[in-house]
């Protein structure tokens, strides 16, 4: 009776906290002021996923203790307590397999492997909100670089009207000028589009009520890292990655399964060679993920190289850009070039800062990418 209601305390635990959600930093309609840290904790504190892999691990210490006290007190009652195979989820019946079970560790290791599974998450979940943030940094940005260039348009078209009244530029070169102005206009219509449409993505990762006023309080920024030592990081990944501990982790509660159920199931019985083809394959998995890992951190950091040596160039091209457009506006006051070439150097100036902050946008995530693979890590 006690087992059962511990079991319904938990489950109703899950189901109130996906019901009632926590929401600590905002209410519906609020204003939200978020640095990255801020975001990453609401995130953290409102999440049903974790709520649930909390759960889990409360019900495999349930679990855990319930097998140990049905061996220890000697019941053979099974429907009562049964003891569960990790591997294949089956009923093990005998006294003396299940105590191998628990001599080994066997069953230990479900605990454990269910501290992993909260443990990724809670990391997946980190990931995750920094990416939303920096995404959402970048739509900022892009938005407040079209806004500068439609103030550039409507400065150089009032401008332009002043020449026209003095009888400087002809109607068309005004016409040209205010066609300008449409063009900047319809940009920050669509961009501010999209940058809405990225607050609801950012708002979603968070578990956030799509109403509430979202302000971001860090800004976009190029960061920068200490010397990279590729082999040593490889190591570094290699000792830290969650997938590997948990490969590791089944791989160990393979072996103790077999060594749990071999005082049961002789070597030439079906149950022991289908638990040892068990390890073989967990082992295989190991592997798998060890070279996953190593492979992840050699990319992200090709990728991270790239992406810095990039940035460079597109700070050069916003210099040359500016340059062309003081010309073009002088040129243009001389009588000496057209209301065209004027907007198209606006354009040049813009989209030259667009991809500078889109580069150090890739920049950063992708330095999130090689901290990711040398730490943690997150699940798949």
């Amino acid at each position: 009776m006690k087992k059962k209601l511990i079991i319904y305390v938990i489950a109703f635990s899950v189901f109130a906290s996906i019901l009632m959600p926590n929401y600590t930093y905002a209410a519906k309609g609020d204003t939200v002021s978020l640095s990255l840290d801020a975001a990453i904790n609401y995130a953290l504190e409102n999440s049903k996923d974790i709520a649930i892999k909390e759960a889990e691990l409360e019900k495999a210490k349930v679990k855990y203790n319930d097998d140990i006290r049905a061996v220890k007190s000697g019941e053979k009652n099974v429907d009562d307590y049964p003891t569960r195979d990790p591997i294949f989820n089956e009923a093990i019946t005998d006294a003396a397999l299940n105590q191998g079970m628990i001599n080994s560790g066997a069953l230990r290791k479900s605990v454990d492997i269910a501290k992993w599974n909260l443990e990724m998450k809670r990391n997946e979940i980190k990931y995750n909100v920094e990416k939303a943030y920096y995404d959402l940094l970048q739509m900022e940005k892009e938005l407040e670089i079209v806004v500068e260039n439609l103030k550039l348009s409507e400065k150089q078209y009032n401008q332009g009207k002043v020449k026209y009244d003095l009888g400087t530029i002809s109607n068309q070169e005004l016409l040209g000028l205010e066609m300008g102005v449409l063009k900047a206009q319809n940009m920050y219509e669509s961009t501010k589009m999209y940058r809405d449409l990225q607050v609801m993505s950012f708002q979603n990762t968070l578990d956030m009520p799509f109403d509430s006023d979202i302000k971001l309080t860090d800004t976009i920024k190029y960061k920068e890292h200490e010397e990279i030592d590729l082999e040593a990081s490889v190591k570094k990944g290699l000792e830290n990655s969650a997938m590997i501990k948990m490969s590791q982790e089944n791989y160990e509660l393979a072996k103790m399964t077999l060594k749990g159920i071999s005082g049961r199931y002789p070597e030439n019985t079906y149950r022991y060679k289908e638990q040892q083809a068990e390890v073989a394959k967990a082992e295989e998995s190991l592997e798998t993920a060890r070279n996953g890992v190593e492979m992840m951190v050699r990319s992200s950091y090709l990728n991270l190289l790239t992406a810095e040596k990039q940035i460079k160039t597109y700070e050069k091209t916003i210099e040359q850009a500016q340059k062309t457009l003081e010309i073009a506006e002088l040129s243009f006051d001389l009588g000496q070039s057209t209301a065209t070439e004027v907007i198209q150097a606006n354009l040049n100036l813009m989209n030259a800062k667009k991809e500078l902050s889109a580069q150090i946008h890739a920049y950063n995530m992708a330095l999130l990418d090689y901290e990711n693979s040398i730490g943690f890590g997150k699940g798949m």
